[in-house]
């Protein structure tokens, strides 16, 4: 059953859904899913993100991880946790620049190592080969999802390289660098219009009668009447439209616990607005090109723009962490 099929099925016996029970679907889905089937990145892929164009990029996080690692006072262990490693450049440029210019930092080699929290099979065969220079063995969906640690490596300058399907998974009693490159803009959002009659409803995705097509509609919900509760909102004009990303905030949330539990700093790249956005950013991507969310579902990488204002809510609610930032981009 192809997730069209799916969804207009689970929309008709169980009614509408959110736009982020679709997002979630569309990207996670086992079977069909973009990111565990069908997810490309390159010039010849959906999308392309900064490690693949220049090693430049990884280099620079490298070296900013030494000289944080440095002037937190911390032994010459360097972990990283990357959450959403794609082809695995990033991480492999960052442990070759570490491992190259360790010595100059602390005196001699530092040992390292990684999480790396991954769900694709397509990924985890490529950070392989790219990290330790071959695919031992093919990892299965059922490896994945049954075991916490389902793959442990050496690689580049003799890294203790782990894989997991979740961040719960991985080892928190350590000082770690997390990285996340592009990896928020992936995580589902729900969506909310202010209207004159009704306040605020939020935009769901239901079915055609009569064939299997999908469309956008709205709904007063549980998650609405919230909005219209928070004076954040109150003062919005009638039409503005509203992203959430509750699945980010735990992200973030979660990082920042284990920060203030056992050290480390967390690097967060990705696109996005450091204050509320009244316009929707939720979009698809197939060969470069914007399509519609709605079509070829597990074919098309979707995305959202990040709300950083939203981060640093989470952050400042967990005791002895600070963000920093957001750090304007280039002009393009």
């Amino acid at each position: 059953m192809s997730l069209l099929s799916h969804f207009c099925r689970r929309i008709r016996l169980t009614g509408p859904l959110n736009v982020g029970e679709l997002m979630q679907d569309v990207i996670m889905d086992p079977k069909h899913g973009y990111y565990p089937q069908a997810a490309r990145i390159g010039h010849k892929g959906d999308f392309i993100t900064a490690p693949e164009l220049t090693p430049v990029f990884g280099e620079i996080i490298g070296a900013w991880s030494l000289l944080y690692w440095q002037q937190a006072k911390l032994p010459p262990n360097v972990h990283f946790t990357e959450l959403g490693p794609g082809r695995g450049t990033l991480m492999r440029d960052i442990i070759d620049t570490v491992g190259i210019i360790g010595p100059a930092f602390f005196g001699k080699a530092p040992k390292l190592s990684a999480s790396l929290i991954e769900i694709s099979e397509q990924f985890i065969a490529e950070q392989e080969k790219l990290l330790c220079g071959n695919v031992r063995n093919p990892i299965t969906p059922q490896q994945i999802f049954d075991n916490p640690n389902y793959l442990t490596r050496t690689g580049l300058h003799k890294a203790k390289l782990k894989w997991y399907s979740m961040l719960d998974h991985a080892p928190d009693n350590k000082p770690s660098l997390y990285i996340m490159n592009e990896f928020l803009d992936a995580l589902p959002v729900n969506q909310f219009q202010k209207t004159e009659d009704k306040g605020w409803v939020e935009i769901m995705v239901d079915v055609e009668q009569d064939i299997d097509k999908l469309f956008y509609t709205t709904y007063k919900t549980g998650r609405s009447i919230k909005i219209d509760q928070d004076k954040d909102f109150s003062d919005l004009p009638v039409g503005s439209q509203i992203e959430h990303s509750p699945q980010s905030d735990k992200v973030v949330t979660s990082l920042a616990e284990r920060i203030a539990k056992s050290g480390g700093a967390a690097l967060i790249i990705d696109y996005g607005e450091d204050q509320l956005s009244t316009e929707l950013t939720f979009r698809a991507f197939k060969n470069h090109q914007q399509v519609n969310p709605l079509e070829d579902l597990g074919l098309c990488d979707l995305t959202a723009d990040v709300n950083f204002k939203d981060l640093k809510k989470s952050i400042a609610n967990v005791e002895g962490v600070k963000a920093h930032g957001q750090s304007p981009s280039l002009p393009s």
